[in-house]
């Protein structure tokens, strides 16, 4: 279901589509808006039943002010408005938080969690890699100003401009807006680009050994 509604809140931003299936899109938005509400409703209801909870209101009041209630709310919120005043359509931007909802799946948490154990472990390892990417990234902005600077002025006049020529050549992505046309501004692209090869690949390594060797650790230990 959380699945389903984000899928509807994404199709829906389209123009084409809303057009020609608009309102199977708003009643497939209510009726998933309704079963979360009823959700939403039964975990306030229950919510005073958990360990350590208080009971009664307070204990729902509790819960209604946690995170995952609130994005909850918010998730929920934008419809019911919407069938009170359908000129609301700022609010429609807000069920893209039904996004948030992903969170609540078990598996995804775990994940997480073995992610962020990967980072703190190679913690070292990425801060030298950063290192890494920070000089490559300074390193071919100056180089770049000297050699074009006097021949694009616009583009590459100063070393902030040429900043951001650097960082998305350094990533690989390479818009275009920006390029250089001398030779050896040429050169000093292709070297950025090849280095740009090890700013990327380095950090990926890094975090996939980590993740790697977390995950073996805790297979190991639930084994018997």
């Amino acid at each position: 279901m959380i699945v389903l509604s984000i899928g509807v809140a994404i199709i829906a931003t389209e123009p084409v589509i809303r057009s020609s299936l608009g309102d199977l899109l708003v009643k497939a938005d209510v009726a998933l808006s309704i079963i979360f509400l009823i959700e939403y409703v039964a975990r306030l209801w229950v919510a005073p039943l958990r360990d350590g909870a208080r009971r009664g209101i307070q204990g729902a009041l509790d819960y209604a002010i946690t995170p995952l209630a609130i994005l909850d709310l918010i998730a929920i919120a934008p419809t019911i408005f919407g069938l009170i005043s359908p000129e609301l359509y700022l609010l429609r931007i807000i069920r893209l938080t039904r996004i948030g909802r992903v969170g609540r799946s078990k598996r995804f948490r775990k994940s997480i969690k073995y992610f962020n154990q990967a980072l703190t472990a190679k913690k070292e390892e990425l801060q030298i890699s950063a290192i890494y990417s920070g000089v490559v990234i300074f390193i071919s902005s100056v180089l770049m100003f000297l050699v074009e600077g006097r021949v694009q002025e616009e583009q590459f006049g100063s070393i902030p401009r040429c900043l951001w020529w650097s960082v998305v050549t350094v990533t690989t992505v390479g818009y275009g807006d920006t390029y250089p046309i001398t030779a050896l501004g040429k050169l000093v692209a292709a070297l950025t680009a090849i280095c740009g090869i090890a700013v990327i690949a380095i950090p990926i390594g890094i975090i996939s050994a980590g993740f790697t060797e977390f995950l073996g650790s805790e297979i190991s230990r639930e084994d018997p």
